[in-house]
């Protein structure tokens, strides 16, 4: 990704993340996919943000695939997320919990 797009991204995700409004979920959920692992960082802090005003299953489906990303801060940041939609996160139990357990995965900075 081109280093100026990646920025666009990263500051689109901050901006959309601290709007309060839960029509911009779609969005998001859209940059959780960006090739660039800041992006889908900060898309997964901005959908945490979200929670208790945009669809939970919808966030909740979105984040998960992060819990499996090849970048530790993604993962961080989508277990974070997850946790500000409480049982609505029920369907990511296994895959947290896995994250939890293994001995690999580096401490949350």
């Amino acid at each position: 990704m081109h280093r100026q797009l990646e920025k666009e991204h990263r500051n689109r995700a901050v901006s959309l993340g601290n709007s309060g409004d839960p029509g911009v979920l779609p969005e998001l959920i859209t940059l959780t996919a960006s090739p660039a692992a800041h992006v889908r960082r900060l898309a997964a802090s901005a959908v945490g943000k979200l929670a208790g005003l945009a669809d939970a299953e919808s966030a909740v489906r979105a984040l998960q695939p992060l819990l499996q990303d090849s970048f530790p801060q993604v993962r961080q940041y989508a277990a974070k997320a997850l946790s500000a939609y409480g049982a609505s996160a029920q369907p990511a139990l296994s895959d947290l919990r896995d994250m939890a357990l293994n001995p690999a995965e580096p401490p949350y900075n």
